[in-house]
């Protein structure tokens, strides 16, 4: 009779305990917006009261957006890819902004941004009208769009939607959303580097916590470029903490569960904002040879998606070229936006 008590009472703890990870792990995450954000703190520091990084909030749609913003002239803007945060151009925000108006974003699920359970929230399509609400909000009505990884995909993706918003784009590490589907319909070679994709669809937050995530995020992406000495120490540690949440991981990978299908399911619908759909405006492409997610059918087929296109490859360098070679990135950026500024050419 008292193993069969005990044996109840441990079903019942364990069915307590089920109960209450599936709660917590479909319960919206929140946000704290009321401590600012420690790496504008961080960025600030040295300036003291004079510290030029603010931040703002901007609803559309029932969700809010996270960014920083500095400076004074022509708006350049920068998006993040995953998993990551604004902070990710701290070395681009902190160069650029002496000379222009620079505003990084914290995309959905990043960040301090909004992290909506709703996929659809995540579309590309979606998130360029937010985007372009935000422009609105911020009295922009041109601007130089900058994107790694994924926000490299949105970046060159919001140029080919609305040229008439984008005075140039600049795009590290990663193609446009209809390049990178070419490919997978395309190359069995992308299909097969791409595997990674439909492992992460299935995440969900308890098995991201079982499996370390957190950790793996950091050992991987973050842990190098303070080795290497891109990174400090500090710096580090507040990539270890933005990227830590597991509902806020999970709800960033709705990036890919909103936008990459499986490839054997492929259609037209998803080649967003077309198949065809070319880049007008200069364009600045930049990539580094030993980046794992590079394929040379996805390039190929941007290039010819680009009325004006520029390629930058850096030798040795994985996927992080904005951290990993800051100046070469900044200066060539820099040449890049000053040539198609409205005011180029002025004498």
């Amino acid at each position: 009779m008292m193993a069969k008590r005990l044996l109840l009472g441990s079903f019942a703890a364990i069915a307590v305990a089920v109960v209450a990870v599936l709660s917590w792990s479909i319960w919206p995450s929140t946000v704290d917006r009321q401590s600012p954000d420690p790496a504008v703190s961080l960025l600030n520091a040295p300036l003291g009261e004079r510290g030029s990084l603010q931040e703002g909030y901007f609803e559309y749609a029932d969700n809010r957006l996270h960014y920083v913003e500095a400076g004074q002239g022509e708006t350049i803007v920068f998006l993040h890819g995953f998993p990551s945060s604004w902070f990710s151009f701290l070395r681009q925000v902190d160069y650029f902004k002496s000379d222009y108006r620079v505003v990084a974003i914290d995309g959905l699920g990043a960040g301090k941004s909004d992290a909506p359970t709703d996929e659809r929230d995540y579309k590309l399509e979606a998130m360029a009208e937010h985007l372009a609400a935000l422009l609105d909000e911020l009295g922009t009505q041109q601007a130089h769009i900058v994107g790694h990884d994924w926000g490299s995909a949105f970046a060159i993706g919001f140029a080919q939607r609305y040229p008439e918003r984008v005075l140039s784009v600049t795009g590290l590490s990663a193609p446009a959303i209809n390049a990178s589907l070419h490919a997978l319909e395309t190359d069995p070679s992308a299909r097969k580097s791409a595997g990674y994709v439909e492992r992460f669809k299935q995440a969900n937050p308890p098995l991201l916590v079982l499996l370390g995530t957190a950790d793996t995020i950091y050992d991987g992406a973050y842990r190098p470029l303070v080795e290497a000495g891109k990174l400090t120490s500090e710096e580090g540690d507040l990539f270890r903490a933005a990227t830590s949440d597991p509902k806020r991981t999970n709800a960033h990978i709705n990036w890919y569960r909103a936008n990459l299908p499986h490839p054997d399911d492929l259609a037209e619908v998803d080649f967003w904002p077309s198949r065809n759909a070319r880049v007008t405006m200069p364009a600045l492409y930049i990539w580094g040879n030993d980046d794992p997610i590079f394929n040379q059918t996805a390039l190929d087929r941007l290039m010819g998606l680009s009325d004006k296109p520029k390629l930058l490859t850096l030798p040795d360098i994985g996927h992080w070229p904005h951290v990993r070679e800051a100046e070469i990135v900044n200066s060539a950026i820099r040449t890049h936006i000053e040539a198609a500024s409205v005011n180029a050419g002025a004498d």
